[in-house]
């Protein structure tokens, strides 16, 4: 039996993301089929957090309340505290997201590595995220760490080619989608009630992330402008950064009344709200792996996405592939899946088998078997 310390600090936000979800999804399948070992599962923050996903008996929770801005200084300065004097000794130390580290030499660790934009793509950041990039200094976690799991293929070729990685360190373990809430059977009434709550249009084109600029939103909206028909385009997802272009172009666009910002939108809803998308639209730039592409697959939406970085991967031959870079090229794409009948059945019927493909029973199975 071996003790292993989780790292929940990447749990800071009520708002998911792609980590907060992967954390979630992969600790839940650890605790209620791993028991064979035991878990402590560590979280810093000055204000209480219960974590009611995580009651389980082979699993014990542990909070420190030291200030955040306080223990990264003194990790990064001190290489203080060790984790171990926080949490307790350990074998393995599990990290679903990079972060600030000091541990015991003799602590095994294994990091989970989602996309390296910050490494490759860093003007795609703000200062600020630049500066936070740099203080936790990534490639020499990448050093530290004994394993590492990467989301994709593309992923791992990315720390082999780019930054040096051995590759026999690191293992592919690709995300899962959440089956029991997206299927294509939702109940009537909650897409009802959540095309009212958020005053949706009859027929959508659907972006649904962070606002950022490797979303690569500006050519969405410019390709929308160039499509005849009456639909609408929704951009759902709360602010990230450097979006303030995107907002004054979205103002000026001649097809302003038929583009509606919907902010963040729950996991509750999220479903539901791809479900009565007439079409997913997620032509992103750089992708470490893409999970919402196999979300709207799931729910039965057709889906258009990139031919770049993780995205071919992710979707297969199960979405409408189209160059990111060509404004003509996502426009033709989206009335394709919003006109053609037998295209959308197709793209339909193919997505919702290639979803099925992923589940996070397959991914938690793997890095169980790397943390043990």
């Amino acid at each position: 039996m071996k003790k292993i310390t989780v790292d929940l600090r990447s749990l800071h936000s009520s708002e998911f993301s792609g980590v907060e979800s992967y954390t979630i999804h992969v600790l839940e399948q650890l605790l209620a089929n791993d028991m064979d070992n035991r878990y402590t599962l560590f979280y810093n923050g000055f204000a209480q957090k219960e974590f009611s996903h995580f009651h389980f008996v082979n699993a014990e929770y542990k909070q420190t309340r030291i200030p955040n801005r306080l223990l990264n200084l003194a990790i990064k300065f001190f290489k203080w505290p060790k984790l171990e004097q926080l949490a307790g000794d350990s074998d393995v130390l599990f990290m679903p997201n990079w972060n600030n580290l000091s541990t015991s030499s003799l602590t095994k660790v294994v990091l989970t590595v989602h996309d390296l934009s910050p490494q490759l793509v860093p003007e795609y950041y703000t200062l600020k995220a630049r500066v936070w990039h740099w203080f936790i200094n990534v490639p020499k976690l990448f050093k530290r760490a004994d394993k590492l799991i990467a989301v994709s293929e593309f992923t791992k070729m990315s720390l082999v080619k780019e930054l040096g990685v051995s590759p026999e360190k690191i293992t592919v373990a690709p995300l899962g989608v959440d089956h029991e809430n997206y299927r294509p059977n939702l109940n009537i009434d909650r897409l009802r009630e959540v095309r009212n709550s958020y005053s949706l249009p009859g027929d959508f084109v659907l972006f649904i992330g962070t606002i950022e600029p490797r979303k690569n939103l500006k050519r969405l909206v410019e390709a929308f402008e160039q499509i005849s028909e009456p639909i609408h385009l929704v951009i759902a997802g709360k602010l990230g950064w450097k979006y303030s272009s995107l907002l004054e172009q979205i103002e000026n666009s001649p097809k302003r009344r038929f583009i509606k910002l919907i902010g963040y939108v729950s996991e509750a809803d999220k479903p539901y709200l791809i479900k009565l998308a007439r079409v997913f639209a997620w032509p992103s730039l750089y992708e470490g792996f893409g999970l919402p592409v196999l979300e709207a697959m799931a729910v039965g939406t057709p889906v258009l996405t990139s031919n770049v970085t993780s995205l071919p991967e992710v979707a297969g031959n199960a979405a409408l592939l189209v160059n990111p870079y060509n404004i003509e090229d996502i426009a033709k794409g989206i009335e394709s899946l919003h006109n053609d009948n037998s295209i959308r059945e197709h793209y339909i019927a193919k997505g919702v088998e290639r979803s099925k493909e992923f589940t996070w029973e397959k991914t938690a199975e793997i890095v169980r078997t790397i943390l043990s």
